[in-house]
């Protein structure tokens, strides 16, 4: 029978897996799945002790999991340390910064399909470049289109969290 301490211990394994496979530091993983799992805010010392790593690279991965909104510190009254939990939002956070990615691929795109322009050539590979450019702005408008139906669809099913988005 599993306990309580091993499903934690597995559930961070795993994120920390899921997170480095997204090219993403597996710390990362590592911090996001202990505070989704603590029903409690948890200072940077208890995450470092829990995951037997230094203050440091722990403090540096949560500022940036800030950043990203993910993580939010938390007040504690009478404490004069960093208390930090997973967003309340965290998965709809968290697809929000995968849309924004995509939509940047689709910037991309336009950016080379203009500067295939301005060639104005009918070199055979220029032209093949702005075909397959004007494919990846086809699909990543789509998927676009896609990310924001879905995240739509998401606060419709969950509402609190609309309303404590920014």
């Amino acid at each position: 029978m599993n306990d309580k301490h091993s499903i934690v211990n597995e559930l961070i394994n795993t994120y920390a897996e899921a997170y480095q496979n997204l090219g993403y530091s597996s710390l990362m993983g590592k911090i996001v799945a202990l505070l989704l799992a603590a029903p409690e805010p948890l200072s940077l010392d208890e995450i470092s002790e829990r995951l037997q790593m230094s203050k440091g690279p722990i403090s540096q991965i949560a500022r940036k999991l800030k950043e990203h909104q993910l993580i939010e510190r938390v007040w504690i009254p009478g404490e004069r340390k960093d208390y930090y939990r997973a967003t309340d939002d965290i998965f709809g956070q968290a697809f929000r910064n995968y849309a924004r990615s995509m939509r940047k691929n689709e910037q991309i795109a336009q950016k080379f399909i203009d500067l295939l322009q301005e060639a104005n050539t009918s070199d055979p590979e220029v032209i093949h470049l702005q075909d397959r450019m004007e494919e990846m702005k086809a699909f990543y408008a789509l998927m676009t289109q896609h990310n924001s139906d879905f995240i739509s669809k998401w606060y419709l099913a969950k509402p609190d969290l609309a309303e404590t988005t920014v």
